[in-house]
């Protein structure tokens, strides 16, 4: 009997995958993480990022082909670039979904979105080209290490896991058998990259990192449906496969095959809440926590201590504000402006309050230690000390927004209407939402896209 290799296995099971055998609860939360997609998409739609590739291709928007909408614009350019900037734009202001590959959303959805007007398909093949991305994508990750072990070595999982998943979506959507759909995946294990420099100095890379995934993807899908191969082995070939050059010390490759086809991947994936890096939600969670339980004030803090580990402190402990980034990836900051304003929405970030007298004194009183070991998947508690000399300590397992904790459906629903409802209009947003809860209805998922632009 041959021996089927790792993209073998994957593609044999989702090539012919359908529909009807996708649960209940699967289906409706690709329903979920396709609004909460879209949400943070349109919202980013004009960010500077967004802008910046816009107009480093402006001779492709302006004289390319125009087979591919822009969520929120009414542009229309080539399916890759499409990919690239709905992925940009969903990962630009850090409001998109977490867990899987890192940033699933914003590197499956913007890749299934793009072929949509080049191969109309229903409702149904949407939602499993979607789960089917979710899955791929995070169990390359898991066969890599987790997300955790691929951090500590400095990659951005979503760049180099995410262009596998963008693959799946692709591969689904054009239907390609299971030779194919394996090619499909070998040919994206050659477009892999992206490192977390960008923290160094605040620098726009990072959302750069979901759109090129996704273009990626997107690409290796076309590719292979004409014709072109790509490594069976890509993933566990012992010199030069994805597991042993990305990951040679960490990999753990029988869990890509992990309960395949009976648990989804997609049930791993969360929601953010909050307008920064999951990394620091628990720590927001935890102080707003003690603030209204206690009946607490910002001015009631003299200081706020972060039991944390290296790697924690490492990314997270940041004083110094200079931008977006800096603000989305300081736990110094994240922590001040929920203690002032009682929230982290994205208003608290966008324009950065870190001059403000509150703020700053708040930033500059809370220290982080890299005094613990944490699991994978555990965040530091925190340690409040009142003016009053009392301390409190707490410590939140899961986040709001996790898998464990989810967002109920009215509350992701409040927080797509808060970022659509300004860019398209209310009746538009509610038609939107309307229709992807009845996806399986839909017949032509251009349904869908004509509803994510501008109605004038």
């Amino acid at each position: 009997m041959t021996h089927l290799t790792l993209t073998q296995h994957l593609s044999n099971y989702w090539s012919p995958a359908r529909f009807e055998m996708l649960p209940k609860e699967t289906v409706h939360l690709a329903k979920r993480f396709l609004i909460d997609t879209f949400a943070a998409g349109i919202a980013g739609h004009n960010t500077e990022a967004v802008e910046i590739c816009l107009a480093a291709f402006s001779d492709q928007v302006s004289a390319g082909p125009k087979n591919a909408s822009i969520w929120g614009r009414p542009e229309k350019v080539s399916a890759n670039l499409a990919a690239l900037i709905n992925g940009i734009s969903t990962h630009s202001l850090e409001l998109d979904d977490f867990g899987g590959c890192g940033h699933s959303g914003a590197v499956v959805i913007p890749a299934l979105s793009a072929l949509s007007e080049k191969v109309p398909y229903s409702g149904k093949m949407a939602i499993t080209a979607l789960v089917a991305g979710y899955d791929v994508a995070a169990r390359v990750l898991e066969g890599a290490g987790g997300y955790r072990s691929i951090n500590d070595l400095g990659w951005h999982s979503t760049g180099i896991c995410g262009s596998f998943g963008a693959a799946a979506a692709g591969a689904k959507i054009l239907n390609l058998n299971p030779e194919d759909f394996a090619n499909a995946l070998g040919i994206s294990g050659s477009f892999t990259g992206g490192i977390w420099a960008f923290l160094a100095d605040g620098s726009m890379t990072k959302r750069i990192h979901a759109g090129k995934a996704s273009e990626n993807g997107l690409c290796a899908a076309l590719f292979a449906e004409k014709g072109m191969s790509g490594p069976s082995q890509v993933l566990e070939a012992q010199w030069g496969g994805f597991f042993s050059t990305y990951a040679k010390e960490c990999a753990t490759p029988d869990l890509t095959l992990k309960n395949l086809g009976s648990e989804f991947r997609i049930s791993r994936s969360g929601m953010k809440p909050y307008a920064c890096c999951r990394g620091l939600h628990a720590c927001i969670d935890s102080l707003l926590i003690v603030m209204n339980d206690k009946r607490l004030s910002s001015k009631d803090i003299a200081a706020i201590h972060i039991h944390g580990n290296i790697q924690y402190k490492l990314q997270f402990d940041r004083l110094n504000i200079t931008g977006l980034l800096d603000a989305q990836f300081s736990i110094q900051y994240a922590l001040a402006v929920a203690a002032v304003s009682g929230n982290g929405s994205l208003s608290q970030f966008i324009k950065q309050r870190n001059h403000e007298p509150e703020i700053k004194r708040l930033m500059y009183s809370t220290l982080v230690f890299s005094n613990q070991t944490l699991k994978a998947g555990e965040y530091p508690a925190i340690e409040i000390e009142l003016v009053n000399g009392s301390k409190i300590k707490h410590h939140t397992q899961y986040a709001k927004g996790a898998p464990e904790n989810p967002l109920s459906d009215e509350e992701l629903i409040t927080k797509a209407i808060s970022l659509i409802d300004p860019v398209l209009g209310s009746s538009q947003c509610s038609q939107l939402l309307a229709t992807i809860w009845n996806l399986e209805e839909v017949k032509n998922f251009n349904q869908i896209i004509d509803l994510l632009k501008p109605s004038s």
